[in-house]
């Protein structure tokens, strides 16, 4: 798989809240400003068919105001406040104003099969999509509603690659050209964040994510290791002023 260090994809995990509830317009447009290729968030679904963007279940836990998002309906999950002020957002909103922004899906296990149901009533462009599915089941649902859907490994394949190719037998790995995996920053004290390690990937002609970064020098990294896509909490100004 070729790489690109000038081309590395950048993605907003749940828009950039440093001012800004996750998940909510605010977060997304501070993504977009900052210049993030693409915005990753949380598909769940409510009691009355609309797809909200939450990656919790259950909201304001533990307070007389705890509401469970899947047995809510829209109007009154309209009603929610989130820890910063911001109302949650649902994806007709999300979509409307972001749809040129490509996205990363992660349908939660919980309504995944509503959610997968609900989702053909947009015009998804798959070629700025990628999905993220937590069961095989759900998997093949989502592809036979959208055939050619690009999916991110699971996390039990990203788990099983990463162990066979530490271990030097990256033939265990049951890594398949095309799809990508996600590594994070560290094991151990050890940084996976190296052109050796990704090179192995791409023997395979799959394709690597940088989870979650913590800091720059870690981005950095990741960057200098030919990863093709960086899930971010923070825009380090996306780098490459070194490169």
């Amino acid at each position: 798989m070729s790489t690109d260090k000038e081309k590395v994809t950048w993605i907003s995990h749940r828009g950039l809240c440093q001012q800004a509830d996750e998940n909510t317009r605010a977060s997304f447009e501070a993504a977009v400003q900052a210049g993030f290729h693409y915005l990753e968030t949380d598909l769940r679904a409510s009691q009355d068919g609309h797809i909200v963007l939450s990656h919790d279940e259950v909201l304001h836990p533990d307070t007389p105001a705890e509401i469970n998002v899947s047995n809510s309906s829209r109007e009154a999950l309209s009603q929610v406040k989130l820890s910063k002020g911001s109302p949650l957002l649902f994806f007709d909103e999300f979509f409307a104003q972001f749809h040129q922004q490509g996205h990363v899906l992660d349908i939660k296990s919980e309504t995944a099969m509503p959610v997968i149901a609900l989702l053909p009533r947009y015009k998804i462009n798959l070629e700025k999509t990628i999905f993220l599915l937590w069961s095989d089941a759900h998997q093949k649902a989502l592809l036979k509603a959208f055939p050619g859907a690009n999916c991110f490994a699971r996390e039990n394949e990203c788990r099983r690659a990463g162990f066979a190719i530490l271990f030097g037998m990256p033939f265990f790995g049951g890594l398949k050209a095309g799809k990508i995996y996600s590594i994070i920053p560290s094991i151990a004290g050890r940084s996976l964040f190296r052109e050796k390690i990704v090179n192995r990937y791409h023997q395979y002609g799959a394709g690597v994510l940088a989870y979650l970064p913590d800091t720059r020098e870690q981005a950095q990294m990741a960057i200098e290791a030919n990863v093709q896509y960086i899930l971010s909490n923070d825009d380090f100004n996306l780098i490459p002023k070194k490169l």
